[in-house]
């Protein structure tokens, strides 16, 4: 029983000695990525209320301007009279005017 003590304490302190190789393996890094997101943290506190009021205020100019460029084609009409050519369907001696042979009259 003795040599199951000595075992277990010995891969505590291994998993332990591990552990501790890890913690300040990575320490470095991880501060620095804590501290890096803290700082970007602090700069859009202050930065980014402004760019928020500035992007709110180009959005609702933008859409101002296309809504009245919209309306006002849509409101314009013709300086000169239009004229629409219909072009019938059938010809006189009642053929389709397609190519082909169709259906034939009775």
């Amino acid at each position: 029983m003795t040599g199951d003590k000595k075992s277990t304490a010995s891969t505590v302190a291994v998993i332990s000695a591990v552990v501790l190789a890890c913690a300040a393996c990575c320490a470095g890094p991880l501060l620095a990525i804590v501290g890096s997101i803290g700082a970007a943290s602090l700069l859009g506190a202050y930065w980014i209320p402004g760019l928020l009021a500035v992007a709110v205020l180009a959005g609702i100019v933008v859409t101002v301007l296309l809504v009245r460029r919209r309306r006002a084609k849509a409101c314009r009409l013709p300086a000169t009279r239009v004229d629409v050519e219909i072009k019938p369907t059938r010809r006189r001696d009642g053929e389709a005017a397609f190519s082909g042979s169709g259906p034939t009259a009775p």
